[in-house]
């Protein structure tokens, strides 16, 4: 993991150590749980354990089968949900807790990266914005900070990269090629050098704000350990 990777995951979670709810699953909950903080991934996707140090939850929809007040911080991947949706980030956090996104952007002007984005296409990684967060009414103004930073890619780590930035339509058929990618461009070195910026949005939690709180939505909890 990167020392920038490290910084950005902490930011994101409020600078301490802390209850995360992710949703989705992704290599940032991974270096949150590297770092110390608890974490428990979300996803209607789960279906077994990638991280021995992370809880797993199968549930989807815009209720999350979480009591009030359980987390520190929600990290989520795209903040452009409905209102319902960001009432319920507001619902699990705790006082003072944050909401958090993050996107990435990546310098392809590299040879070896432009090669990697014919074989595999690039997911859509829209910058994030503050706007939501503020139209919702239910959190406080939003910080932003962005993190350049190199980072070296061996196999593993770029094959990694490679699916959590794929273009879905191109399948996993794809990733074969990325090994003769790896062994044209790193055959003396041993890694690729990957040059990209982080952008990362917080705001913390207005709970005062929050309407009258329901009963969380009954729900079965999967333990896949």
């Amino acid at each position: 993991m990167s020392s920038s990777g490290g910084r950005v995951a902490n930011w994101l979670v409020g600078d301490q150590l802390a209850c995360v709810l992710h949703l989705g699953d992704s290599s940032l909950a991974y270096r949150l749980a590297d770092l110390g903080h608890e974490v428990t991934i979300c996803s209607p996707d789960a279906r077994h354990v990638q991280h021995e140090l992370i809880g797993y939850v199968r549930a989807g929809g815009e209720r999350l089968p979480f009591v009030h007040d359980a987390f520190d911080a929600v990290v989520v991947p795209d903040l452009h949900d409905a209102p319902v949706a960001l009432a319920e980030y507001a619902r699990v956090l705790r006082p003072s807790g944050v909401v958090s996104t993050v996107s990435h952007a990546y310098d392809d002007s590299i040879p070896w990266l432009r090669r990697l984005r014919e074989i595999v296409g690039v997911a859509p990684s829209p910058v994030p914005t503050a706007d939501t967060l503020a139209a919702s009414g239910l959190f406080h103004d939003a910080e932003t900070e962005t993190f350049a930073a190199w980072e070296k890619l061996d196999l593993a780590g770029l094959i990694a990269f490679a699916r959590e930035t794929m273009d879905r339509s191109r399948g996993e058929a794809a990733l074969a090629e990325v090994h003769t990618l790896f062994r044209t461009y790193a055959e003396h070195t041993g890694f690729l050098r990957l040059r990209h910026s982080t952008t990362a949005v917080r705001a913390r939690v207005d709970k005062a704000a929050l309407p009258e709180q329901a009963p969380p939505p009954d729900t079965l909890l999967l333990d896949f350990r």
